[in-house]
């Protein structure tokens, strides 16, 4: 498909297109309205130029900076989740960023991707059960069922994967709240990393994953290439939201796990904090 057709494709799609079309109704919910592309992963790694690029190939004007590039972990445009329209259907959402992907960021991350975070808000990391238990009564008041939710791990190939466990489990934690497995979006393709990065993501499960180099402020012309990969990324996510409409999809029973999933991991990250201060007392004692 060219360049083109897939431009097409993405700006005529709709979550109507399917048989059961947006399943409005049928579980007593209003059906989903639009499509979330997650954005998420480390500071500094490409997620902000990678909203750019695809909103410069979809739009097909000149190249703006809507999203703003991270310089460092002070600045405030990194703390806040943005969105940022790619169609009628499609919103592309730069969520906040992680430095360590400790457990404190890990947890707001999976906040951030279960959409029980205001857009537009500053992102405060959670430190325990109890914040994360308000956090998630207090997103009672925004009713975001209707969202379905696509998460999109943004990860520069110049970084090689320092602890494989650690991002699977990050991955698949990623599965369990939104019910896609994430695609990868490797950006710095022309890292000499680029061949050891992918061979540690396949070892992940990770299926759709996409190398390219983003458009950029200072190198915004246009190639085929870039324009082709950005375009075929997308498609492809696309193609994967089409595929799971076809199923019969409950909004409000999804939301109700994402919330369990949450609650559950805070609770267990709850009682490691303890143990390691238990475990921290007795040494200093001994």
């Amino acid at each position: 498909m060219d360049s083109q057709s897939m431009k097409d494709y993405i700006r005529n799609f709709s979550l109507d297109n399917g048989p059961r079309g947006h399943q409005g109704y049928s579980r007593g919910h209003q059906g989903y309205s639009r499509v979330l592309l997650q954005i998420f992963g480390y500071l500094g790694h490409g997620k902000s130029s990678f909203i750019n690029s695809c909103k410069y190939v979809v739009d097909d004007g000149p190249y703006k900076p809507y999203a703003k590039m991270a310089g460092s972990a002070e600045k405030p445009e990194t703390m806040i989740r943005h969105q940022y329209q790619l169609t009628e259907t499609i919103t592309l959402v730069d969520n906040r960023g992680c430095a360590k992907m400790n457990k404190n960021e890990i947890g707001e991350i999976y906040a951030q991707l279960g959409n029980f975070l205001p857009l537009e808000k500053k992102v405060n990391w959670q430190t325990g059960f109890h914040d994360m238990m308000e956090l998630l009564l207090q997103s009672e008041r925004l009713d975001l069922s209707s969202d379905f939710i696509v998460p999109v791990l943004v990860y520069s190939a110049d970084c090689l994967v320092a602890n494989v466990n650690e991002m699977k489990e990050i991955l698949i934690a990623a599965r369990d709240i939104t019910g896609l497995f994430p695609t990868v979006v490797l950006t710095h393709e022309i890292s000499h990393h680029l061949s050891q990065v992918k061979e540690s993501f396949r070892t992940m499960g990770v299926k759709n994953m996409f190398s390219l180099e983003n458009y950029t402020a200072k190198d915004n012309v246009k190639t085929r290439g870039k324009h082709e990969t950005i375009l075929r990324c997308v498609q492809e996510i696309i193609k994967d939201v089409e595929f799971r409409m076809l199923e019969e999809r409950d909004a409000i029973g999804e939301r109700i796990g994402r919330k369990r999933f949450l609650l559950e991991f805070a609770h267990r990250r709850e009682l490691e904090q303890k143990q390691q201060k238990e475990e921290n007392s007795v040494c200093a004692i001994l």
